[in-house]
């Protein structure tokens, strides 16, 4: 698989207000493939954020090194081609919401971008038709929901045609209905249109469907697989502060009452299998 994103050897240190540096990275290098849909966990403060706000040159590397589709985020001149290939969608909708009418909140990345008016009405209605949303296209985003909003920010994102989509905690204020609708929207733009997606979450069940989970501890990556992998190692989750799936919980607590629980499920379809047989 071909490598959209490669990080190698990247630290990075917070300054605080006093002049005291605070590391968020320390070393951290990865390749992330085209079209690859991988999930980023850990707990509040491990670096899993900062480390994203990297992809797209949000944030720069104290030392080492990021490229994105082969441009150093170092390089000024390479800024905007960099934010193209590389989308970003915040935890909060609101705080990327910017006009009164949908369609004209998804036309204001392609317009800055001094897109042809044509082209931008072409771009707005694929973006819109990408997260259906085409019916809300002349709504006011204060009316809709919060997963609607969010679905708004994401065609934003994809009105400007990018090849990476980084999802930072993006169901996070969302209620189950709204994350679904998230989950589900961003799943199909992988699978449909090969859109990397880099997603960091603190659900556990939105890195089950995964193609590869990265840990993130202390500013380090501690673990790099499938989901599957990374669910074997619960004891290890749980000691630096996270949770696992429900599934995997259920599995774990029915093997200590005795039950023989073949295999490693991590889904309610493969439990249900498990248990069957």
């Amino acid at each position: 698989m071909k490598p959209i994103i490669e990080v190698q050897n990247v630290s990075f240190d917070y300054v605080g207000q006093g002049g005291e540096e605070t590391a968020a990275l320390d070393n951290v290098s990865l390749t992330i493939g085209k079209g690859e849909f991988v999930v980023m966990i850990g707990h509040n403060g491990s670096g899993k954020s900062t480390l994203a706000k990297h992809f797209n040159a949000l944030l720069k590397p104290r030392s080492g090194d990021v490229w994105v589709k082969g441009m150093n985020t170092k390089e000024e001149d390479r800024l905007w081609d960099i934010r193209q290939t590389a989308g970003m969608v915040f935890q909060n909708p609101d705080n990327q919401l910017v006009a009164n009418v949908v369609e004209e909140d998804v036309a204001f990345g392609p317009e800055n971008l001094a897109v042809p008016p044509a082209e931008i009405r072409k771009q707005v209605d694929d973006a819109l038709s990408a997260v259906n949303m085409t019916e809300y296209a002349t709504s006011a985003p204060h009316f809709l929901s919060g997963g609607q909003k969010q679905r708004v920010s994401i065609a934003g994102v994809i009105a400007m045609h990018p090849e990476i989509i980084i999802l930072d905690e993006p169901t996070a204020m969302l209620d189950p209905s709204g994350r679904r609708e998230v989950m589900d929207t961003i799943h199909r733009l992988n699978k449909e249109d090969g859109i990397t997606i880099v997603h960091i979450t603190h659900y556990m069940e939105e890195a089950i469907h995964a193609d590869r989970v990265i840990v993130m501890d202390n500013g380090r990556i501690v673990l790099d697989g499938t989901p599957r992998e990374i669910f074997r190692q619960a004891d290890m989750l749980k000691n630096i502060g996270l949770d696992v799936p429900q599934i995997v919980e259920l599995c774990h607590e029915l093997r200590r009452e005795g039950f023989d629980i073949e295999g490693d499920p991590i889904s309610l379809e493969e439990m249900v299998d498990a248990l069957c047989q």
